[in-house]
């Protein structure tokens, strides 16, 4: 079946495509009641306006660049990390009618012969000079984490998130925090640390640090470490609070007597829902959402974003 067209539209009203036009996106000075005539026969032929076309017109790609790196790839983790951000924006662009454009971040050249609305820059580990060329040939950038000239900073949430874990923690009487955080270059795993240290500094206590392999089979000794050095909380950013809780179950230590338990959650929090575990729900994925609606409003203002995140409150018992 062919698509239904303007064309059609305006034949079956009996009126010009321009007439038609106006009607469908209000605009002009057509009468009130042929106005909604000619949109009730749009909607009864079916038509839908090509978003493509109109984009065109307008000087529209109807894509979005997504930088990668290859050295994301080196790394498990942020390779899964990656993974998702694509994944995010591949589906916010689908519902809008957008494709997306991979660019590798050392070959700002090809920015050059790239057909983009917009560029996402979602790792501020990535190399840089490809923002460079996208501010110098006038595309708009939103970047993770990082201040771009003329773009948009989405700041992902998880240095925020932190402080507000510690300062829950505290208010609870924590005098002693341990951080788990996972042993990757994962920008989100430093923004993480660097807030617990800085929050230890402003706040004259010692950081009790311990790290997680990839595997997590160092995770159940690496909370043993922070136990020993006499931590009587433990902030989990490296998202295993079910498994945590469960192995100090196991042990005989209580919760919330004996120790505290507080886990970072950015992919559902169902589990921890259901064991009773205090954790900061982070939603990451929400900020190609920030992109689109930045390109359509002001693609080239200047501004900072912040992505939500909540504190879910537990009282884990055994």
């Amino acid at each position: 079946m062919s698509r239904v067209t303007l064309r059609d539209v305006a034949l079956k009203a009996g009126v010009s495509t321009a007439a038609t036009s106006q009607a469908l996106n209000d605009r002009g000075n057509l009468r009130p009641e042929t106005r909604e005539r000619i949109k009730a026969i749009a909607v009864e032929l079916g038509y839908s306006p090509n978003r493509h076309a109109a984009a065109l017109r307008k000087g529209r790609t109807m894509s979005i660049g997504f930088v990668m790196a290859a050295t994301s790839l080196q790394d498990g983790r942020r390779a899964l990390q990656r993974a998702r951000q694509l994944d995010a924006l591949v589906g916010a662009g689908a519902v809008r009618g957008f494709t997306v454009t991979v660019l590798p971040d050392t070959r700002p050249d090809l920015l050059a012969g790239a057909q983009i609305d917009a560029l996402y820059f979602p790792d501020p580990a990535d190399h840089r000079a490809i923002l460079h060329e996208a501010e110098a040939a006038g595309i708009p950038v939103a970047a993770n984490d990082l201040t771009v000239p003329g773009g948009i900073t989405i700041r992902t949430g998880y240095a925020a998130a932190v402080r507000a874990g510690l300062a829950h923690l505290v208010e609870t009487g924590a005098q002693r925090i341990g951080f788990l955080v996972d042993e990757s270059e994962v920008p989100r795993d430093q923004l993480g640390e660097s807030a617990y240290l800085a929050w230890s500094a402003v706040n004259g206590r010692t950081p009790l640090v311990a790290r997680v392999d990839a595997g997590r089979r160092r995770l159940i000794s690496a909370v043993h470490s922070l136990l020993d050095a006499g931590a009587d909380a433990i902030f989990a950013y490296c998202e295993e609070g079910p498994e945590i809780y469960l192995h100090l179950e196991e042990i005989g230590i209580v919760m919330p007597r004996d120790l505290q338990l507080l886990a970072l959650c950015t992919t559902g929090g169902e589990l921890n829902d259901r064991l009773g575990i205090t954790h900061v729900r982070l939603y990451p994925e929400r900020a190609p959402e920030v992109l689109f609606d930045a390109l359509e409003r002001e693609p080239h203002s200047t501004r900072s974003v912040e992505l939500p995140f909540e504190l879910v409150r537990g009282s884990t018992t055994r």
